[in-house]
C-alpha cells in the first residue's frame, strides 16, 4: 500500500495519466495498492512517447522496484521551525520525526512495520511513539484489504483535500479496495471505465469530547469518457463513549436518519462531497481543471451546507524538463463560495457532539485550513530529464485567511489572521536514499498570526536488503 504523501510519485503518476499514456490508475484515492500501479504500467502507451514521457514511466518504474523488495530502513525529518503542512507533501507533525521500519512481502501479502519517535509535536495530543506508516494487507479476490495506521487523501486536490487529507495524525483502522482499477467486463455496466473504491473503519486516539469515537469512511471513483474522473466520499464519525455504538446507530448514520432523532440518538457527524477532475489538451498540453464540493449536514437525503475547493493545472515541457502549473483555492466557511454570500462560520467539521469535530490530536483530519477558512495558493513544479538524482523542485505562495472565529480545536491555526506563505523544495535520489531540501516561510498580514521561518530536511535510506 502507498499512502499519501509522496508528492513526486503523484506528479509522474499524473503526467502519464494526462498525457493519455497509462489508464487505470487514480491519484484521487490515496492509500493506493502497488498493483494498481503494476497494472497500469503493463499496459502503458509505447509508441509516440516524448524523452520526458520516458523519464516520467522510468521514475515509476523505479518505484515500483523499490517497494518490492525486502527492507530494513531509517527515515527521518527534521525541521529548524515546527510549521504545519500545508499541501500533499507529507511533513514532520512537529520539529522533527525520527524512525525505523522494516518492510517487505509478496504477490499475496506485504507489509510494513514502523516505529516512529516524535519531537516537539505540534499538540499536545500528539504521541512522541507512534506506527505511522505501518500496515499489513493482503490480496485475493481482486480485491486488496489492509489495516495498520496509514495516511489517505480522498479527492483532485493538490494542496488541500475537503474530505480527508494527511496532514493529521493517521487514523488506525481497516480498509477494502479493488487490486486494480479495471473496467467491468459486462457490456451493460463497462461505460463506467475504470473504476476503484476505499472502504475504512477505523477508532480515533485522544479524542477528549468523546472517547473511542469510530469512522465509517467511504470513496467511490469512475471514468466514464476518457479524461473526466468522478469521486464520491463520506466520512462518518460515531459511536464512542456513551453514544449509541449497534449496527442501529450505522444504519441510521448510512441512511441520513438523524435530524428527527434529537441530541441523544444522533447517529454520528458525517460530511460527504462529490469530486470532479477533468483533463483535456490544449496544443497538445494537458490542461486540467477540478473541483470538490462537500456538505456538512443532510437535507433530503442530500447533503447540504457546502463548502467549495477549484483548481486549474498547465503541464507543457521545456527543453528537456517537465513543468507543471497549478493554481488551487479553497473556501471552507459553508455557504461562502469565495465571496459570493457571506458564509457560516463555526460550521465545517465541528458538531455539537463530537465536539473535537474533523480534527484528529487538535490537527485538521480534511483540509489543512481546518474550518472557517479560506486559501489561494499557486504552485511550479519542475522535473529534469535527469537520469541520475531524479531530481524535482517545486515554489508554491499562498495567502491564507485561517480559522477566522478563533476555534480551540483548531490547533494547527489556533488564532486568525491573515497570511502569506511560501515555500522553495528539491527533491532527490542518491543511490538507494531518498531526500528532500524545503525552505519555508510565513509572514503575518494581519491578525495574531507570527511570523516563521523553517529550513528541513527528509531522509529516507534503506540500511539492507533482506
Amino acid at each position: 500500500m502507498i499512502e499519501a504523501g509522496d508528492q513526486g510519485l503523484r506528479e509522474d503518476l499524473e503526467w502519464l495519466m494526462d498525457r493519455n499514456i497509462v489508464q487505470n490508475v487514480s491519484t484521487s484515492t490515496w492509500p493506493l495498492p502497488l498493483s494498481v500501479l503494476e497494472d497500469a504500467l503493463s499496459g502503458a502507451r509505447k509508441s509516440n512517447l516524448s524523452p520526458s514521457d520516458v523519464h516520467a514511466l522510468l521514475s515509476v518504474k523505479k518505484y515500483i522496484e523499490r517497494q518490492k523488495v525486502t527492507v530494513f530502513g531509517v527515515a527521518a525529518k527534521l525541521n529548524a521551525k515546527a510549521l504545519p503542512q500545508t499541501d500533499f507533501s507529507s511533513t514532520a507533525k512537529g520539529k522533527g520525526v525520527g524512525a525505523v521500519y522494516v518492510r517487505g512481502g509478496g504477490e499475496s501479502i506485504a507489509g510494513r512495520v514502523q516505529i516512529n519517535y516524535l519531537i516537539d509535536p505540534l499538540t499536545s495530543k500528539q504521541s512522541k511513539i507512534n506506527l505511522e506508516g505501518s500496515y499489513i494487507a493482503a490480496a485475493g479476490l481482486g480485491q486488496v484489504l489492509y489495516a495498520g495506521q496509514i495516511s489517505h487523501w480522498w479527492g483532485p486536490g493538490q494542496h488541500g483535500s475537503l474530505i480527508w487529507g494527511n496532514s493529521a495524525t493517521a487514523i488506525p483502522g481497516i480498509g477494502l479496495q479493488r487490486g486494480k482499477y479495471v473496467p467491468f467486463e459486462s457490456p451493460w455496466l463497462s461505460w463506467i471505465g475504470p473504476w476503484g473504491y476505499d472502504l475504512f473503519v477505523g477508532q480515533m486516539a485522544h479524542d477528549t469530547a468523546v472517547p473511542g469515537v469510530r469512522v465509517l469512511n467511504m470513496r467511490g471513483f469512475f471514468r466514464p469518457v476518457d479524461g473526466l474522473e468522478i469521486g464520491v466520499s463520506r466520512f462518518i464519525q460515531w459511536g464512542g463513549s456513551g453514544r449509541r455504538n449497534g449496527f442501529g446507530a450505522v444504519w441510521d448514520a448510512l441512511t441520513g436518519n438523524s435530524n428527527d432523532l434529537g441530541k441523544s440518538a444522533d447517529p454520528g457527524n458525517e460530511l460527504a462531497g462529490i469530486d470532479i477532475r477533468y483533463r483535456f489538451s490544449l496544443m497538445g498540453n494537458p490542461v486540467v481543471l477540478y473541483s470538490q464540493l462537500a456538505g456538512e449536514d443532510e437535507a433530503g437525503m442530500l447533503p447540504s451546507k457546502h463548502i467549495l475547493q477549484i483548481g486549474a493545472q498547465f503541464k507543457h515541457i521545456v527543453g528537456s524538463s517537465r513543468v507543471q502549473w497549478t493554481l488551487e483555492g479553497a473556501d471552507t466557511t459553508v455557504r461562502r463560495f469565495f465571496g459570493l454570500s457571506d458564509g457560516q462560520t463555526g460550521v465545517a467539521y465541528r458538531h455539537s457532539i463530537y465536539r473535537n469535530g474533523l480534527y484528529h490530536d487538535g490537527l485538521p483530519i480534511a483540509h489543512f485550513l481546518g474550518g472557517s477558512g479560506r486559501v489561494y495558493s499557486a504552485s511550479l513544479s519542475i522535473a529534469p530529464r535527469d537520469y541520475n538524482y531524479y531530481s524535482k523542485f517545486s515554489v508554491r505562495i499562498f495567502h491564507a485567511e485561517p480559522n477566522v472565529i478563533n476555534e480551540p480545536v483548531n490547533q494547527a491555526f489556533p488564532r486568525a489572521g491573515k497570511l502569506w506563505g511560501s515555500e522553495v523544495s528539491y527533491g532527490w535520489q542518491y543511490g538507494a536514499a531518498q531526500l528532500k531540501l524545503v525552505a519555508q516561510l510565513v509572514k503575518a498580514q494581519k491578525g495574531s498570526v507570527g511570523n516563521a521561518f523553517n529550513v528541513g530536511l527528509s531522509v529516507n535510506y534503506p540500511l539492507a536488503i533482506m
